[in-house]
């Protein structure tokens, strides 16, 4: 075992780091290592890939809460990503390999450094994803991870993280899929912005404007009532919403600022009294245009 650990930590000093894995380079670093798997038949892959199991783990237990990239223990963990990743591309070791040894990383490490390990994961996903499907092998296992990830991102703070994760598992399979077609035409409505009871005139706009999250929740409202009533009462709430927008972004324009940084809010405040002041606000006006450009 010690002479894997050593072809092994030998290996990843000669594998560099670029946006996209070079398999060439990587094959050149790894000859040893993989010549001594191949020289052990009986059991060559089962005790390399405990040897690369117990390796990632005492890198990952090194790191701190929050590395740099400049980090010598992160780059030497990147360094065996890319090893296993052409070991389980090429059949060296098991082809679900490399999501298990990821699967765990990611647990032992802080979602800070989980976000720039899965930053080096998505810049190999087109090796990564060769044969994958979602019924079986590394697709299972890829699933099991992402889930496990989604489970610790904090949604407030860290949702565009969480938004590249669900990404990436939507890019691995096709759009027929059956596991992620919504067969039954289910929703969630839970979470929908519930506006508060005005009369006002002037509120009309509130009304109006709230209603669409109804619509935003359950696509289905459109087609239910008389005909056509749902998707005019959608329309109007849109228009009017679109209107107030142009007319808030003309009065107050050289106030409006977008923060990119994706620490938006993701519960909507619905005080009428606060209203005119969203209007004004930028981040929120893009949160809401998102939803009318994913809704049509």
């Amino acid at each position: 075992m010690n002479e894997y650990r050593l072809l092994i930590e030998r290996a990843v000093d000669g594998v560099e780091l670029n946006d996209e894995l070079d398999a060439v380079a990587v094959e050149h670093a790894t000859a040893e290592l993989k010549a001594a798997i191949v020289n052990d038949k009986d059991s060559g892959q089962r005790d390399v890939e405990f040897a690369l199991h117990l390796y990632l783990f005492d890198l990952a237990q090194q790191l701190p809460v929050t590395v740099g990239s400049d980090s010598a223990n992160l780059k030497r963990l990147l360094a065996v990503i890319d090893i296993v990743t052409l070991f389980s591309d090429n059949g060296t070791t098991d082809g679900s390999f490399v999501f298990m040894l990821l699967e765990e990383t990611m647990d032992m490490v802080s979602i800070s450094v989980a976000s720039a390990i899965f930053a080096h994961v998505e810049q190999r996903a087109h090796v990564l994803r060769r044969g994958m499907t979602a019924t079986g092998g590394k697709g299972i296992v890829m699933l099991k991870m992402c889930n496990g990830l989604l489970r610790r991102i904090p949604q407030a703070t860290m949702s565009e993280f969480a938004g590249r994760v669900q990404v990436f598992v939507g890019n691995s399979f096709a759009l027929s899929e059956r596991s992620g077609v919504n067969l039954r035409g289910d929703f969630d409505r839970t979470s929908v912005a519930q506006p508060a009871n005005v009369s006002d005139e002037e509120d009309s706009v509130y009304q109006s404007f709230w209603s669409m999250q109804q619509f935003f929740a359950d696509p289905q409202l459109l087609t239910k009532g008389e005909e056509g009533t749902g998707v005019t009462r959608f329309i109007n709430a849109a228009t009017i919403a679109l209107e107030e927008f142009r007319k808030t972004n003309n009065s107050r324009s050289a106030t409006l600022k977008f923060d990119p940084t994706g620490h938006e809010t993701l519960k909507h405040l619905t005080s009428p009294a606060l209203l005119r002041m969203q209007f004004g606000d930028a981040q929120f006006k893009c949160q809401i245009l998102l939803q009318m450009l994913i809704f049509v």
